[in-house]
Order: structure tokens, then sequence, then C-alpha cells
């Protein structure tokens, strides 16, 4: 069942290659960070809770899934920057997603409107019961990404640019470094 969200900041965005993740084929991935406080993210969430409800009438007999068993988690159980107080949606597609920029013009990567993590984005999921080896659950495939606005980068670094590099000087050579270490 197709599920809009609007508005939702990305984060570990794999929309220009696919990776593999935990032993996984490679897939197009990313996290969607969803307020739970403003009004876009609550009407989204009564369309995932709407999506929900009908899945598990339809595919589980009305049995209730724990939220472990979603798409979603609670950012609070993170430990990352800008996870706090937000719905977490995974979302993943072996094919390559649908990213378009605010006009949907077809963007790629390099272009200013290609979404990258941090960005706030629309998307399209499609959010579908499974059954196998680990037990009912519902998940969803990511299907398309709108750029909506540039975001605030995620960052979680113990690295300080200023007192942790140097400057460097532009007079050193390769013949230098070489001498150095008697290469």
């Amino acid at each position: 069942m197709k599920l809009k969200l609007n508005n939702v900041t990305i984060a570990f965005a794999n929309l220009d290659e696919p990776v593999a993740k935990f032993g996984g084929d490679a897939k197009f991935s990313c996290c969607l960070l969803v307020d739970k406080e403003s009004d876009a993210g609550k009407k989204d969430l009564a369309n995932f809770r709407t999506i929900v409800d009908k899945l598990e009438a339809d595919s589980f007999d009305g049995k209730k899934l724990d939220i472990s068993k979603l798409c979603v988690s609670d950012g609070n159980e993170k430990d990352y920057d800008g996870f706090q107080d937000k719905l977490v949606f995974t979302a993943a597609n072996k094919k390559r997603v649908v990213t378009v920029g605010k006009q949907r013009q077809v963007v790629v990567a390099g272009d200013d409107q290609f979404p990258v993590s941090g960005n706030v984005v629309n998307c399209v999921l499609d959010v579908w019961p499974l059954t196998g080896q680990f037990g009912p659950r519902i998940v969803a495939s990511l299907e398309a990404v709108q750029y909506v606005s540039e975001g605030t980068p995620f960052t979680k670094s113990n690295v300080n640019i200023e007192s942790d590099f140097d400057d460097i000087d532009a007079d050193i050579t390769v013949a230098d470094v070489k001498d150095t270490f008697g290469l």
C-alpha cells in the first residue's frame, strides 16, 4: 500500500549506489525521520497506522504486531544526533529509486537538488506484509524521493577539525617525505 511521507529528514541516504548491509543484497536505502509533533508528521503517522491496521487484518488475522516487527523505530532509542523525538522509517529497494527535485524534475547524484542525508524530503513508500523465517513483519519499499530543502547535515564525531589538523605546508614535497621516512 502506498504511503507518502511529507517534509521528513532523510538519513543514511544510499540513493545513488546500492549498498549491501548485514550480509544482505545491495539495495538503495535510507532512514526517514518523522517529527511526531508536527502537523505533517501527525498526518503521516495516522496514514501509516491505517495501513498497518489493514495489513494486520488482511494478512495476519488481525494480530497486532509489536513495533519491532514494523518498518519504524523510536528515534529516542538511537544514538544518533537529530533522531531524538522522531519516528524513524527504514526503507530499501533493490531497484533504483526515483529521485526528483522541487519541480518534479529528475535529479541524479551531483545535482543541487539530489537528496542527501540531512535534507528535507517527501517520499513515497510501498508498505507491505512479509512472512517467513523471521515471522510476520510489515516492511517498506523505497519507491521515490523528492528534494524539498537543504537541511542540517548529520555529524557525530570526536574529531575537532581546528585542533586535530594543521595547515598544510605547500613547500613539502614527496622527496621530503621519502627522506624523512627513509623511503
